[in-house]
């Protein structure tokens, strides 16, 4: 998201930018407002990062309990002596 911001402003809008912050915020007050935005942005991308790796675990054991299942039912359709009808089931 950083790089596409970079990459999509040029020099000359980074400068009205820039000036336009230092009008807005003042000079004395600069150091402290980039301070805070630096940290609600360290905050929101942990808080993103924490997001993202629970649904990558929420995947991985919902795979894991899946192939849980399928091998449980082959086991079940094989102790029977049904094993032809167990490879439909499965893939379906």
């Amino acid at each position: 998201m950083i790089a596409f911001i970079l990459e999509s402003a040029g020099f000359g809008e980074w400068l009205v930018l820039l000036a336009v912050v230092l009008v807005v915020v003042g000079p004395k007050r600069l150091p402290s407002a980039a301070r805070t935005i630096g940290q609600w942005y360290s905050r929101i991308r942990r808080t993103a990062d924490s997001f993202k790796r629970q649904l990558v675990e929420l995947d991985s054991e919902i795979q894991r309990a899946e192939h849980d299942a399928e091998r449980e039912a082959k086991d079940i359709f094989v102790i029977e002596g049904d094993e032809a009808s167990a490879k439909p089931a499965l893939e379906a």
